[in-house]
């Protein structure tokens, strides 16, 4: 936005200097025809610049119209990756708990099957008794053989319980094999069911990486939209330096004109400046100090504070230094003490003033084998120190405006790697954060 208000002024004052050189004679024309044919060849420079500046706006308008659309999609997609993570964790848990039933029933299993062997053992030495007897002593022989009415008496109890001992293992031996059966039966339909969960996980997963490469290629999309943009850009300041070569060709008269207005523009831009200054005090003053948390993300990465995305990855023209420059991260503009957590899983590598970043935190990650660096700069305060260990969405600091600052904002980074200082290894946060 701030550069967009600055590429207006511009134009503004490209116009206004275009329109200065035709309110007076020029001290280099030495008779009135001489003016009349250059002011004719000059407003006819001055024509054809102003067409070429407004077929550049066009374009200019066509790319951000681009870059809203691309990053509504990467929005859009951020969203699916989000559901598609929810439901992969939900078939990992219930394969996980499935897997417990199936190790349950194994269990039980073996367990039915040594009884019913030790059953069948018992059932044997019964039969081979019988065997070595001849088969011929029965129940009734050995209630015939009595001696007298006690010894009788004697002789039915200790038969009637030993038939009642070979009813009781009969009966149990029967219901542990229907029970065997059941289970077996359950465990076979327990292991389809994993065999289901698991095609649903492969399944899942191949959506989750064609998502995030729908993703990928949308980022470059983006990016190669941010380049066309930046070309634009750097054609109408060569538009602008046309224009204002212009100006050597005109008299002091008209150096002077151009002084007075440069004068006015100065202090309409002063105006304009403390205007904007006392509106955001008092949108400060109207929202006070936010310590918004973002919602923590599922999956490895989540973004790293509240508020609207500034600037993107990519060239750019620097708001302060008024010429194109990388941009090795992106912008949230935030008011100060917004809170400012970590994107991933880490340790502080850095927590420190630097250069024209400002108060600095950077917190190395090992995600997948892979090392990453995240750059959180302009910081209004640092809330960890070195070597501390913190997880995704813990709070590390606060939104700022220190070092090189047009305004409250964090600037973000991401390296693959460690931060080498030249930036050579930054890579766009869009690849791996939501909005």
């Amino acid at each position: 936005m701030r550069k967009q208000s600055k590429w207006v002024l511009r134009v503004f004052a490209v116009a206004t200097t275009c329109a200065l050189l035709f309110t007076g004679p020029s001290a280099l024309a030495n008779t009135l025809n001489d003016l009349k044919s250059q002011q004719k060849e000059l407003e006819q420079k001055k024509d054809t610049i102003n067409s070429n500046i407004k077929e550049t706006e066009g374009k200019i308008n066509e790319n951000t119209s681009k870059i809203e659309q691309i990053m509504a999609q990467i929005q859009a997609l951020d969203t699916e990756i989000i559901t598609t993570q929810d439901k992969i964790t939900k078939v990992l848990k219930e394969i996980e708990q499935t897997t417990t039933e199936i190790e349950n029933l194994h269990a039980s299993i073996a367990e039915l099957e040594r009884k019913i062997e030790e059953r069948d053992e018992l059932l044997k030495d019964r039969i081979r008794a019988v065997q070595v007897s001849g088969g011929s002593v029965s129940y009734l022989d050995v209630l015939l053989g009595a001696n007298s009415f006690i010894d009788f008496i004697d002789r039915f109890s200790a038969v009637n319980t030993l038939m009642e001992a070979d009813r009781t293992i009969l009966k149990e031996q029967a219901d542990d094999k229907k029970q065997l059966e059941e289970q077996k039966a359950s465990l076979e339909d327990k292991l389809k069911q994993q065999e289901a969960s698991k095609n649903e996980l492969l399944n899942l997963k191949a959506e989750l990486d064609k998502q995030k490469a729908s993703k990928g290629n949308l980022v470059d999309q983006l990016e190669v939209e941010q380049q066309k943009l930046q070309a634009d850009k750097q054609e109408m300041e060569s538009e602008y330096d046309e224009v204002l070569n212009l100006s050597e060709e005109v008299t002091s008269k008209i150096v002077a004109e151009q002084k007075r207005q440069a004068e006015i523009a100065r202090k309409l831009a002063e105006e304009k400046k403390r205007k904007q200054a006392e509106e955001r005090k008092r949108q400060q003053a109207a929202s006070g100090s936010s310590t918004a948390i973002p919602a923590v993300s599922s999956g490895d990465w989540t973004r790293p504070a509240a508020g609207r995305l500034t600037s993107g990855y990519g060239y750019r023209m620097h708001p302060i230094y008024g010429k194109g420059k990388m941009h090795y991260g992106i912008d949230f503009g935030a008011p100060t003490g917004t809170t400012v957590v970590s994107a991933a899983d880490g340790v502080v590598s850095y927590a420190s003033p630097l250069s024209t970043y400002g108060n600095v935190i950077m917190v190395t990650h090992s995600i997948d084998g892979q090392t990453f660096t995240s750059l959180y700069a302009h910081l209004s305060s640092i809330k960890v120190s070195v070597g501390q260990a913190v997880s995704k969405g813990q709070s590390i600091g606060a939104v700022g405006t220190t070092g090189n600052s047009t305004g409250p904002h964090l600037h973000f980074e991401i390296h693959i790697g460690t931060w080498s200082g030249m930036a050579n290894n930054s890579v766009n946060p869009l690849r791996y954060i939501s909005l």
